[in-house]
C-alpha cells in the first residue's frame, strides 16, 4: 500500500470534512441573518401592505365622493359633464313624476289555447276532467280524442347499401 491513502479510516482525522461542511453552512446562516435588514420580518410586511391598501382605499373613496358631490367634466371634447347626484335627482324626479309610465319593452300576451288550459290545469292535485279534455280538444279543431291506441306503423327491413353508395372516408394515418 501507498503511504499517501485517501481511506476515510486510514486517515488521521476522519471527521474533518464534515467539520469543514458544518462550519461553512453555520458561516451562511450567520451571514444571511447579518445582511437581513433590521426590524422586517413576515408581521412588519404585512402591516406595510395592508397600510398601503388602505391609503389606497381611502384616496379612492375620496376620489368618489368628490365625483358624486362636485360638477367637472367627464370627456370636455364630447361634451360629457357630471353633476352632483342630489342635482340630478331634482332635475329627473319632477320630470318623470309628470310623465305617465310606461313599459320597457313591448307587453306581448299569449292567449293560452283552450287545449293548454285544460292539460295543464291552474291547480294539478284537482284531476282534469276527461270530458272537459275532449271539449278543449273539440274547441280547438282537432280530432276528437278516442281512447282506442294509434296503430304501429311497419318497421321496414334493414337493406344493405351497395358499396358504390357509401360515401368515401378519408382513411386514417
Amino acid at each position: 500500500m501507498s503511504d499517501n491513502s485517501h481511506s476515510l479510516s486510514e486517515r488521521s482525522h476522519p471527521y474533518l470534512p464534515g467539520l469543514w461542511l458544518a462550519a461553512g453552512f453555520l458561516g451562511l446562516a450567520s451571514l444571511a441573518l447579518l445582511l437581513r435588514p433590521v426590524g422586517v420580518t413576515p408581521d412588519t410586511i404585512t402591516e406595510k401592505a395592508a397600510m398601503e391598501r388602505w391609503d389606497r382605499l381611502q384616496k379612492l373613496k375620496s376620489d368618489q365622493h368628490k365625483d358624486v358631490t362636485s360638477y367637472g367634466w367627464v370627456d370636455k371634447d364630447k361634451g360629457i359633464a357630471r353633476i352632483p347626484v342630489e342635482k340630478a335627482v331634482e332635475i329627473i324626479i319632477p320630470k318623470l313624476q309628470a310623465q305617465n309610465p310606461k313599459p320597457a319593452y313591448a307587453i306581448t300576451m299569449i292567449a293560452p289555447s283552450a287545449i293548454t288550459a285544460a292539460a295543464y290545469p291552474l291547480y294539478p292535485e284537482v284531476p282534469v276532467d276527461a270530458g272537459a279534455m275532449t271539449a278543449a280538444m273539440a274547441a280547438d279543431g282537432a280530432a276528437a280524442a278516442t281512447n282506442k291506441p294509434a296503430p304501429a306503423a311497419p318497421v321496414p327491413a334493414a337493406k344493405t347499401a351497395p358499396a358504390a353508395a357509401k360515401p368515401a372516408t378519408p382513411e386514417k394515418k
